[in-house]
């Protein structure tokens, strides 16, 4: 290239970049660590990645391990639908100040292919926006940005050997384009840009400030029209003009590029074994869960087996969870049978020694008793007041129990409301619910009301001569008072109205 193609198109002075020794202060932050949540199952998928870090900090993600433009902010990012293994990175900043890069005024337009600038970052910074200015031109703007591993050579060598971390083209309007590209102190930093493929040329060498650092701005270009071609063949050259392209960042403090790589996770193959599915009502079933690392029952147990007792029908689900995190349930119903309603009734609620009474089961379709007995109805002669157990097994084959009192006297004064041998009184009698026993005899007293199916519904001790009672409570009908005192049982009838 001529001296005086140089001046056809204005070129601008290479400059050279220098960091202000006044640098805002921060703290890097550590390095974050990544996790995903949701990747699970076979490819497609989609799952959210989540950052850990302070709240202040800013967090971009970014799909290229350069860093670029990125794909999405802050401390989670939700992906895309992805048909296979896909690394992001993320990188987080802890910001100070917000500047833009200073531009010195146009000096003159220049049509045709593109030019702009490169520098080597001062400190380091996000890039939050880029901007063509109008002042040659107010069409589509086409905006590139490049990193470079060396400054690019002189005209008329050429590099493409860079990284394109942001491109734009024909874009309408005149405002910002807000991007987000992470650049660290010391990377070399190109930028293009164009408005209708018209540069807006600034004379140079350049020293501009970003914040209270000072960087010098380079002259760099490609022999294209950026608005139909990505960058390539880029070079620079020692004098001429830069082409004016606006940048805005963030300051701060920013920590390495984090990789993170999205694989599926199978999601595990969750069971339920154990016990059986029909049970009689408040029996214990053995239910233990498979094939995860975790389990959390909707009973809100959470270990692998749990042994409920259920009493109606019940539907039991556990959500079983990989140690990838993905989870899958797995359902068990479990049938209820009813235990039997089992009742036992005596043919004398009040028997005599010597006698004998049939108690009667009912309620159930077979019957054993505590005597050993395997018929409905049993014949008992108990000589003292005895408690029988009959367990009653009804078709489903569940089981129910029922204890009957069979009360025993020696049917002293049965027949009156007074004892010749012993001056037992009772009074009122019919009572409304309050009456006193009366035994004269010094010795220690157990008073035992019984109903008429033989239940013992009242009973007390006492060393007193004269005892009061009050069945009150309990329906009309007759009561037997059984009365054992100094090795004696009397028992006595009162009715209650």
């Amino acid at each position: 290239m001529t001296k005086n193609y140089f001046k056809l198109f204005s070129l601008t002075a290479a400059v050279i970049l220098t960091a202000s020794s006044v640098k805002a202060q921060c703290v890097t932050p550590p390095i974050p660590t990544i996790t995903s949540n949701g990747a699970c199952g076979s490819f497609p998928l989609t799952t959210t990645l989540t950052a850990t870090g302070a709240s202040t900090l800013q967090t971009g993600w970014y799909a290229n391990a350069f860093g670029g433009n990125a794909v999405g902010t802050g401390s989670t990012y939700a992906t895309p639908s992805l048909t296979g293994a896909t690394v992001y990175y993320a990188a987080q900043l802890a910001p100070t100040t917000t500047e833009s890069l200073s531009l010195p005024p146009q000096a003159s337009p220049f049509s045709g292919n593109a030019r702009g600038y490169y520098f080597t970052a001062p400190v380091s910074f996000v890039i939050t926006g880029v901007r063509v200015p109008t002042d040659a031109n107010s069409g589509n703007a086409s905006v590139a940005i490049v990193k470079l591993p060396v400054a690019p050579p002189l005209f008329s060598a050429v590099t493409n050997t860079f990284d394109v971390l942001y491109l734009a083209q024909n874009v309408v309007g005149t405002g910002t384009m807000m991007v987000n590209i992470p650049v660290y102190a010391g990377e070399i930093i190109g930028v293009l840009g164009v408005r209708n493929d018209v540069n807006s040329y600034a004379t140079g060498p350049y020293t501009a400030n970003l914040g209270t650092n000072t960087v010098t701005v380079s002259r760099m270009g490609m022999q294209f029209p950026l608005s139909t071609n990505a960058p390539q063949s880029l070079w620079t050259e020692a004098s001429g003009s830069i082409s004016r392209v606006e940048l805005y960042t963030t300051l701060g403090c920013l920590n390495a590029l984090t990789a993170y790589t999205v694989t599926s996770n199978p999601s595990p193959t969750v069971s339920i074994t154990g016990g059986t599915t029909t049970v009689c009502a408040g029996t214990p079933v053995s239910l233990t869960a498979n094939g995860a690392s975790t389990y959390t029952w909707n009973t809100a147990a959470t270990t692998s087996s749990i042994a409920p007792s259920p009493s109606v029908n019940t539907t039991y689900t556990v959500t079983g969870s990989s140690a990838g995190g993905c989870t899958a349930t797995a359902v068990q119903a479990v049938s209820v049978n009813p235990s039997p309603a089992v009742n036992a009734v005596s043919s004398t609620s009040l028997l005599c020694v010597g006698q004998t009474a049939s108690l009667t089961a009912s309620g159930a379709t077979t019957y054993t008793w505590n005597t050993a007995a395997t018929t409905t109805v049993i014949a008992v002669s108990p000589t003292v007041t005895t408690s029988y157990t009959v367990t009653g097994t009804n078709a489903l084959g569940c089981t129910a129990t029922y204890v009957i009192n069979q009360a025993v006297s020696v049917c002293s004064g049965l027949n009156s409301n007074q004892s010749t041998t012993s001056s037992l009184v009772v009074y009122p009698n019919p009572t409304n619910g309050a009456f006193t026993i009366e035994m004269a005899n010094g010795f220690t007293k157990t008073i035992s009301v019984i109903d008429v199916t033989g239940r013992v519904v009242v009973e007390t001790s006492s060393n007193n001569d004269s005892i009061n009672l009050n069945i009150g409570n309990l329906a009309n009908g007759i009561y037997y008072i059984n009365l054992r005192s100094n090795n004696t049982t009397q028992v006595l009838k009162v009715v209650k109205q």
